[in-house]
């Protein structure tokens, strides 16, 4: 008994010491806790040195870039919203673009200076507007950042927000400038209330969605623009989407088919090779 009571009260003390942020509920999202609670110096820490998640953020910050379909140059400015550790800007220092990232968590933009990120960062909270002015910027991305500000249960207030959120961006863009924002809604009312918010603040566009194996890894990207300009995959890479969407509809299709049908066993698949032999093995076997 003594040794039982012993046991509870160091596992106690070792969950009060232990990171708030590694003490969560399976399958409760990391934007249901808030960004300052759930990216503290542990968390931080993790994200950037995890060659997973680098190698996830990177893909998805090239496919942005793709998507923004501008010219990329040394005089291109790009805004980084919710930059974090700075491994979408890494992917744009390679290119040779100048960009700033804007972040909230404090112990995330730590982790970006300690990696030696060439661009310019900016603490603050995008829920409040971008601090920036006008026009300044050539185009923005942001990776997995707007579920942060998107709550389909709290409709109204994340409305808002997104709509504040929007105005700012566009303010400081040029006349001709675009975004994209890869993110993960929680269900299609989320995503229709994102991309609501953004032509409500005079963006044009919507959500592209990039299918995974599984409809976990499936990448929803938010695709906006202020000019006329409005496609924003490529002939090939559109008739190539269109192309896998249809196949994934084919087998969904024919795999509710083969649930219907019955299947038969053994020697009933064909009615001549059938014999006494087999249906008296059958007989043994069963009784």
């Amino acid at each position: 008994a003594l040794a039982a009571v012993l046991a509870a009260v160091t596992m106690c003390v070792c969950l009060a010491n232990w990171p708030a942020a590694t003490v969560v509920g399976k399958g409760r999202r990391p934007e249901q806790q808030g960004v300052r609670i759930f990216y503290d110096e542990f968390q931080a820490k993790k994200y950037a040195t995890s060659s997973r998640m680098i190698k996830v953020q990177t893909d998805m910050t090239k496919r942005a870039m793709e998507l923004l379909e501008i010219p990329l140059g040394t005089e291109t400015m790009i805004l980084d919203v919710g930059s974090g550790s700075g491994l979408s800007g890494e992917v744009l220092s390679e290119k040779g673009i100048q960009w700033v990232g804007i972040d909230i968590s404090e112990s995330m933009l730590d982790q970006a200076q300690k990696r030696g990120v060439k661009g310019n960062l900016v603490i603050g909270d995008i829920a409040d507007g971008l601090p920036f002015r006008g026009r300044v910027f050539d185009a923005a991305i942001g990776i997995s950042c707007l579920q942060w500000l998107a709550d389909e249960d709290n409709r109204d207030h994340s409305f808002k927000t997104l709509i504040h959120f929007f105005k700012s961006l566009r303010s400081c863009l040029t006349e001709t400038g675009r975004a994209v924002f890869q993110y993960y809604p929680k269900s299609p009312n989320e995503s229709k209330m994102v991309e609501d918010a953004a032509k409500k603040a005079g963006f044009k566009g919507g959500t592209m969605v990039d299918d995974g194996e599984v409809k976990k890894l499936s990448k929803h990207y938010l695709c906006l623009s202020l000019g006329t300009k409005q496609s924003f995959m490529r002939e090939s890479d559109a008739q190539q989407w269109k192309e896998k969407r249809a196949a994934k509809k084919e087998r969904k299709m024919n795999a509710q088919k083969d649930r219907g049908k019955k299947r038969p066993r053994g020697h009933a698949l064909d009615p001549e090779k059938r014999s006494k032999y087999s249906r008296r093995s059958r007989r043994r076997f069963l009784t």
